[in-house]
């Protein structure tokens, strides 16, 4: 019975660790995007980008502040990281807050969002390479601090007008099952000739190495 209870709260917790990473990998490949862009000639889009990154920070931010950290800092060895892991927070919130006042059109307004991008990816390294791989100790219900997460998640998303992007992770596997049961019942449908053109297209070229294995 506690193996059963210790085995889903492990699932709760590399669930958590997932959707933390999720949020790093997010916001790397903007800070990515961003270099691609001219503030100066395509202000719009710049503004655009830094803004929707900035909220998606402070919702990431905050949900680690409130609910993840303090679940982790009973669990993990070192809890010191999650000491240095909130003052990396106050640091990079002074940035944002800059970032906040600014505009395209600001000189600084670029380098700013540069040196922000520098901060997180440090912050992100030490985080992953040291808290996540750190937090062993058993004694913290993560099926609780999950269900926490998601609901506060959830709540300021929509504060932010973010789009509730988890939600489509975690259906991304239904939605395959659905996809290869479409993919099956449209073969049987093609059988009794009632397929559409592409699904014909593409149950043609499929059949073709069957065939000449024969």
């Amino acid at each position: 019975m506690a193996s059963s209870t210790n085995t889903r709260a492990g699932g709760s917790k590399n669930q958590i660790i997932a959707m933390l990473k999720a949020d790093h990998k997010k916001v790397k490949k903007a800070f990515k995007d961003f270099q691609k862009i001219d503030p100066k000639e395509d202000a719009d889009s710049a503004e655009a980008l830094v803004s929707q990154t900035l909220a998606e920070i402070e919702v990431h931010a905050s949900l680690e502040e409130q609910i993840f950290y303090p679940a982790a800092r009973s669990a993990i060895k070192e809890e010191d990281l999650i000491d240095e892991a909130e003052v990396e927070h106050m640091t990079a919130k002074v940035l944002i807050e800059q970032l906040k006042g600014m505009s395209p059109d600001d000189e600084k307004f670029a380098a700013t969002f540069k040196v922000l991008g520098e901060y997180i990816d440090h912050h992100v390294k030490e985080e992953e390479g040291q808290i996540f791989k750190q937090i062993t100790r058993a004694g913290v219900d993560w099926d609780s601090v999950l269900e926490e997460i998601q609901t506060q998640r959830m709540q300021l998303l929509e504060e932010k007008g973010l789009p509730a992007e988890e939600q489509e992770v975690e259906a991304t596997p239904s939605r395959a099952r659905a996809s290869h049961s479409t993919s099956r019942s449209g073969a049987s449908r093609e059988s009794t000739g009632e397929s559409r053109p592409q699904a014909a297209s593409r149950s043609s070229k499929s059949s073709k190495p069957s065939s000449e294995k024969e």
